[in-house]
């Protein structure tokens, strides 16, 4: 199932002492919480591109459910470099296994699912049609220029 990620997503990858950042300031303003989120769906967007296996959806909010909570971290340990706050080992060992998982997407090792509004109407990846590219023979010979 594809969704749009939200900010209840991105403070439920935040931990306890990085919460406690947001949480001093309630009424501060969420517009760089948005833009991060957006930012990390754009670039996880892009990676699944790159993977070219994969039918996606043409609203560009979306992203596939198993790439929403690496996508939140990333978001975070990006907002936090923002705030010029440095992150903690756990939120950047998680943002180094999101930057590795979208490495394994982009190159077409992990392949999310497709994008779909009816699972019977998406055709695996096996029954989509292949190009047919065959070597043209040349017949050359000393009587005989064929293919040239």
């Amino acid at each position: 199932m594809w969704r749009v990620p939200s900010e209840d997503d991105f403070f439920a990858t935040l931990e306890e002492d990085e919460a406690e950042l947001f949480a001093r300031n309630p009424d501060a303003d969420r517009a760089p919480i948005a833009r991060q989120i957006a930012l990390a769906v754009s670039h996880v967007r892009g990676c699944v591109r790159s993977g070219r296996r994969c039918r996606m959806p043409s609203d560009e909010g979306l992203l596939p459910d198993m790439l929403v909570a690496p996508a939140m971290d990333y978001a975070a340990f990006n907002l936090l470099k923002r705030l010029r706050r440095n992150p903690n080992d756990a939120r950047t060992k998680a943002y180094e296994r999101a930057c590795s998982l979208f490495e394994k997407v982009a190159s077409g090792a992990i392949v999310p699912e497709d994008y779909g509004e009816d699972p019977a109407d998406v055709q695996p990846a096996s029954s989509l049609p292949q190009p047919s590219v065959r070597p043209k023979r040349r017949l050359l010979g000393r009587n005989r220029e064929e293919g040239i």
